[in-house]
């Protein structure tokens, strides 16, 4: 466990885990969602290192000196050469054998070095495979991987407009799984899963009491406000939702609009 800095809770403590995938994430020990992924990769890496290995070589003693017998000795005998002195060559006790010198060499080889690297990156992803994780059971078959892709088009729809009106991530995914159990309860087929799912977020907008007006919704969505209503209600009658206080109610908007204007109590 390290400190973080959580997105979605303000937690301060994650901790570290693998995906279905495989991937290494760090979750958010307080609210289990993904903060951070992170990617290594193997680099084989060749370096020019200089060798220093010995060459030897066998060469005779004295080989370079000329025969006693050459240098001015003429017509000597054996007998004269031994009185004078002079060893000859036969009798060198190190003429057979030679000594051995050793050389040294240096080559450039290149030696190998194995290094892995790592990046970090925003956790967002991996936790959208994590929200549809749970609905991938049969993607092997061919209406599987159409839940799967109805899933992922709601879930980018909803964090796109939570995103533009300020929500917090607990009303997107409260909004996310209203969806899911509208989408198991009913057909999507002819009908708009964009539209389903702002429908949803709607809906948890309401029960968060974290007021935003139909309108706003509709020009954060880009969805017509009659065709939001619409699905709020398909919503409402697939689950039986029990509608809260109307959302265009000036009661319910007026705290934030005063909020927003920085009026006190006594204004408001």
């Amino acid at each position: 466990m390290w400190s973080i800095r959580c997105q979605y809770c303000s937690g301060t403590q994650g901790r570290c885990t693998t995906t279905s995938s495989g991937r290494s994430v760090t979750e958010c020990c307080s609210c289990g969602r993904v903060v951070e992924e992170r990617q290594s990769q193997p680099h084989d890496l060749f370096l020019l290192r200089a060798q220093d290995s010995p060459l030897n070589l066998v060469t005779s003693d004295l080989a370079s000196i000329p025969s006693p017998s050459i240098v001015g000795l003429g017509t000597k005998t054996n007998e004269q050469i031994k009185k004078e002195g002079v060893v000859e060559e036969e009798d060198d006790p190190f003429e057979s054998t030679g000594f051995i010198t050793s050389f040294s060499t240096w080559s450039l080889e290149s030696t190998p070095l194995f290094a892995r690297s790592s990046i970090s990156f925003s956790g967002q992803l991996a936790e959208l495979e994590r929200c549809i994780d749970s609905t991938s059971t049969s993607t092997n078959s061919s209406p599987g991987q159409v839940v799967v892709v109805d899933n992922l088009r709601a879930y980018l729809q909803i964090i796109d407009v939570s995103s533009i009106l300020g929500l917090d991530y607990d009303i997107s995914d409260h909004a996310f799984q209203l969806f899911r159990d509208c989408s198991s309860a009913t057909c999507l087929r002819n009908r708009s899963v964009e539209a389903l799912a702002t429908a949803a977020l709607v809906q948890a907008i309401r029960e968060a009491q974290e007021p935003r007006t139909l309108q706003e919704i509709s020009i954060a969505a880009n969805l017509p406000q009659k065709e939001i209503g619409k699905y709020i209600k398909i919503l409402g009658e697939a689950l039986q939702l029990s509608q809260p206080i109307n959302s265009n109610s000036i009661a319910v908007h007026m705290p934030r609009f005063c909020t927003l204007l920085q009026l006190n109590k006594s204004a408001q």
